[in-house]
């Protein structure tokens, strides 16, 4: 059983071992992150060598060495060579160092969900590495249910949310208000109104309770 949760990567070192299609699509998430991206494999894409040139990655174009782990907070290994797995996680587990092994549940002490964002909301959907093929159709399922309103409302709560708490110390007192917020049908009327009219109308519920 894996416990979910989200990682801030901005500016943390993260090693990719590869250099194949599926790090090249490692690399393209974790770039979106924010990571300081360290790929190594003999041979990689060509969108790797670009990345590299314009100094997005670091890039060393050879074996992985156990060296290359120092420091870093994680590490994936998309490489289809088993000896190379085997080898990175291992020194990654004595070294309390995060691993994902692709496609090898087994050498992972984290899985990387199917993801769909619309706005701030981000979906992770994991078969806790069971499926990855039913995590990404049931990605594509939700797709259909994530509306770009609900992205609206979580950006509008996220305007009010220090608003709320420096008028109500307790966080008692705050969920009272946001559930106010959800009840009065946000991700209905939210549709109806634009973006300042949102905000006013949330800010007079807030009133209201005060």
């Amino acid at each position: 059983m894996f416990y979910p949760v989200f990682i801030d990567l901005q500016n943390r070192p993260v090693l990719v071992v590869g250099g194949g299609t599926v790090a090249e699509r490692k690399v393209e998430s974790l770039l979106e992150a924010g990571a300081r991206v360290t790929v190594v494999s003999p041979e990689v894409k060509n969108s790797l060598l670009d990345h590299a040139s314009q100094q997005r990655i670091a890039l060393h174009q050879r074996q992985f060495v156990s060296t290359d782990m120092d420091g870093v907070l994680l590490v994936v290994s998309a490489t289809d060579d088993a000896a190379t797995q085997r080898e990175v996680a291992s020194l990654a587990l004595s070294k309390n160092v995060l691993v994902n092994t692709v496609d090898r549940p087994d050498l992972c002490s984290f899985i990387v969900p199917a993801i769909l964002r619309r706005g701030d909301i981000t979906l992770a959907i994991s078969t806790s590495g069971k499926s990855p093929s039913l995590a990404a159709a049931l990605r594509t399922r939700f797709d259909r249910v994530l509306t770009e309103d609900m992205a609206r409302t979580a950006s509008l709560l996220g305007v009010v949310r220090p608003e709320v708490h420096e008028r109500f110390p307790g966080s008692d007192e705050r969920k009272r208000v946001f559930d106010r917020i959800i009840d009065s049908g946000i991700l209905d009327w939210i549709g109806e109104c634009d973006d300042t009219a949102a905000l006013e109308r949330v800010r007079r519920m807030i009133d209201e309770i005060s």
